[in-house]
C-alpha cells in the first residue's frame, strides 16, 4: 500500500515537473526572441572592449550562431527570475506562506541584481584589461583573427562566471540556513576568503594592473563582509524566537 502510494506521489511529481520544464522552455524561448530583435545593439556593447578590432566568421553559419548565442545568453539572463519563479512554484509546495513571500519579493529580486551587478562590474573593469592583455601576448609571434562566435563564448562565459561570483552572499546565507556553515567558521576564514578572492580574479584575468587588481577584489570581500553580519543577525533572531518559544512551553 505504502509502495503504491509512492509510486502515485512520484508520478504526480514528474508530470508537474514536465509541465515546469515545458514553461521554462517557452519563456527561454520568449526572452531569447526579445533579445535577439536587440541583439545588434548587445553586441555592438560587447565588442568596444576590442577597441577597434575586426570580428569574422570562418564557417558560412557562424555569423548567425554568433548572434544566437548571444540572444541565448542575454535572454537566460533576462528569464533568469521567472525559470526561478517557476522552480520555486513546483519545489517550494510545503513551504511557509512567509517563507514564499521572502523568496519571491526579496530574495530573487535581489539574487538577480547582484548577479546583473556582478556582470556590469566584470564588462567595466575585469574585460577590457583581460582582451588586451591575451591579444599582446599573441601579437608577438601571431596576427589575431578572432572568430566572433568564439569572441562572445569566451566574453559570455566570463561575464557570466563573475555574476556568479557575486552571488557569494545568498549562497553563503542558504548554507548557514541548513546548518553547513556559522558566521564564527565565516569569520574564522577570512585570510582564507581574501586568498580565494585574489586567487579567483588572478585566474579569471592575469592581465590587472595592482590598483585595478585590488579594485576588483575589494566588493568580493564587502560581500563577503554582508553575508557574515546578515548570517550574525539571522543566528540571533533564531536564537531570540527559539527563547520565547522555551519560555512560552514552560
Amino acid at each position: 500500500m505504502i509502495k503504491s502510494e509512492l509510486i502515485v506521489e512520484a508520478a504526480h511529481w514528474v508530470e508537474r515537473m514536465r509541465k515546469v520544464i515545458v514553461w521554462i522552455v517557452l519563456t527561454l524561448v520568449v526572452a531569447v526572441s526579445l533579445v535577439y530583435f536587440k541583439a545588434d545593439l548587445l553586441i555592438s556593447i560587447l565588442i568596444k572592449p576590442l577597441n577597434g578590432v575586426q570580428l569574422y566568421f570562418l564557417t558560412p553559419a557562424e555569423g548567425f550562431m554568433a548572434k544566437m548565442r548571444v540572444s541565448f545568453l542575454g535572454g537566460l539572463v533576462l528569464a533568469s527570475p521567472v525559470i526561478l519563479l517557476l522552480i520555486l512554484r513546483q519545489t517550494g509546495t510545503k513551504l511557509a506562506k512567509k517563507t514564499k513571500r521572502l523568496l519571491i519579493f526579496l530574495i530573487i529580486p535581489f539574487s538577480f541584481v547582484l548577479f546583473v551587478g556582478g556582470m556590469a562590474f566584470g564588462y567595466r573593469l575585469i574585460l577590457p584589461s583581460t582582451i588586451k592583455f591575451l591579444m599582446e601576448v599573441g601579437s608577438g609571434f601571431m596576427t589575431p583573427t578572432l572568430s566572433g562566435d568564439e569572441y562572445f563564448s569566451f566574453v559570455g562565459t566570463l561575464l557570466l562566471c563573475i555574476g556568479l561570483i557575486f552571488e557569494l552572499p545568498l549562497i553563503l546565507i542558504a548554507l548557514s540556513r541548513i546548518g553547513i556553515v556559522t558566521s564564527k567558521m565565516l569569520k574564522g576564514k577570512r585570510k582564507v576568503a581574501i586568498m580565494l578572492s585574489l586567487l579567483t580574479i588572478a585566474v579569471i584575468s592575469p592581465a590587472l594592473d595592482v590598483f585595478t587588481y585590488l579594485l576588483v577584489t575589494m566588493p568580493i570581500l564587502v560581500l563577503y563582509e554582508i553575508s557574515i553580519w546578515t548570517i550574525v543577525f539571522l543566528e540571533k533572531r533564531d536564537k531570540r524566537l527559539s527563547h520565547i518559544k522555551n519560555s512560552e512551553a514552560s
